[in-house]
């Protein structure tokens, strides 16, 4: 009884950190300090002796639950499955850094999906700093938690915040040989979305590239996560006039999404968009109109449509302006005047075309017990 008493005094105030902290470096502090304060009591010392590894089974549990949830989408159930997750790793222990940021970690990849960055800041900035004092730079922990405040940071238009940590990413992940190729690549687009997003997009280029390179060399040209990439790339060379460099790009992906996510995908609508303006360019307008038709019917048949088809339909506008066709101009037309109603232009900067990747699960540390790391520095 004892022990659970002292148990729930120590996340109380822990919890009270957490809400009152302005910055990850308070949030660490007060974990630290209460942590140190329990071992100087000899509480700590009394829960790893009386501890089971089933604590850990319970964590992988409801980890692998939320993570289940969030591929699907899912995020509220995400939320509940992390937060349970959570309630296991601090049973582990406040000197366990690796679990207990793990779990900080992906409870806020939850909250942050669903729009609640407020809340999500200070558990993912926690999660960073205690990463990086456990963690050498470069490792694969480190840097999901450096992408991940970027994304906050990139969320909430916070881009002279975001680009600093992607760049410490990138820079540590080019010199460590623990690197994982995949977060490595993550980052890499990330800092291209960041770019592009403010229009630097000759800036993005090179890093898009790179995101390219190391995927396809990590998970094989088949893969959607590469398609994804060649995807980037083919936008930033889009964007930039550079129409002989992104068709391939766009051909190449096309191929993957329709076999990999189907040919009603709208990843296949994004690409078949911007094959139609490149193949428009050329004179090629037929096969422009074929692409723009698909592209059309696969929006039509969305649950959830958004500004990209009021944008595809008006390149299919500007094609029959071009080819002359006034009497099915002014179908098309008449199809955009509502649209224009429904979906305001205020989109952020960067178009819905880019692909962002998506975290990834990071690996459960093995362990049938208490990990025993050293604390957390203060």
């Amino acid at each position: 009884m004892r022990m659970l008493t002292g148990f729930a005094f120590v996340w109380v105030a822990i919890s009270a950190a957490l809400v009152q902290a302005q910055s990850a470096d308070e949030v660490l502090r007060a974990h630290s300090k209460t942590a140190s304060s329990v071992n100087k009591s000899g509480y700590w010392e009394e829960f790893n002796n009386s501890f089971t590894g089933s604590n850990l089974n319970d964590w992988n549990i409801f980890s692998r639950a939320g993570w289940r949830a969030m591929n699907k989408g899912y995020y509220d159930t995400a939320e509940h499955e992390f937060l349970a997750a959570l309630k296991a790793a601090r049973k582990l222990g406040l000197d366990d850094p690796r679990l207990l940021a793990r779990s900080y970690a992906d409870y806020a990849w939850a909250l942050q999906k669903q729009g609640r960055h407020a809340q999500a800041e200070p558990l993912a900035k926690w999660a960073l700093v205690a990463r990086e004092a456990t963690f050498e730079p470069g490792t694969p922990a480190v840097s999901q938690s450096l992408n991940q405040v970027a994304t906050l940071y990139y969320d909430l238009g916070r881009y002279e915040d975001a680009e600093p940590l992607l760049r410490r990413a990138i820079d540590a992940q080019s010199k460590s040989s623990k690197a994982n190729p995949v977060e490595h690549a993550r980052s890499q687009t990330l800092m291209g979305l960041l770019l592009a997003a403010q229009r630097r997009y000759a800036e993005a280029e090179p890093y898009f590239a790179r995101a390219a390179n190391l995927r396809e060399k990590a998970q094989g040209p088949s893969n959607p996560d590469t398609a994804d990439a060649w995807n980037n790339l083919a936008w930033v060379y889009h964007e930039q006039g550079k129409d002989d460099q992104a068709e391939p790009l766009f051909v190449k992906a096309l191929r993957v999404f329709e076999r990999s996510r189907g040919e009603s995908d709208l990843s296949v609508a994004h690409v078949l968009d911007g094959l139609g303006q490149i193949l428009a360019r050329k004179g090629k307008t037929d096969e422009a109109e074929a692409n723009y038709l698909r592209a059309i019917a696969i929006w039509d048949q969305a649950a959830d449509q958004d500004v990209s088809l009021l944008q595809v339909l008006r390149h299919y506008a500007d094609l029959l302006e071009q080819k002359g066709r006034s009497a099915d101009l002014e179908k098309i037309k008449a199809r955009l005047a509502p649209l224009r109603s429904r979906f305001t232009m205020t989109q952020a900067s960067l178009g819905r075309w880019y692909r962002f990747p998506e975290p990834s699960q990071m690996v459960v540390p093995a362990s049938s017990g208490p990990l025993n790391l050293p604390r957390i520095p203060g």
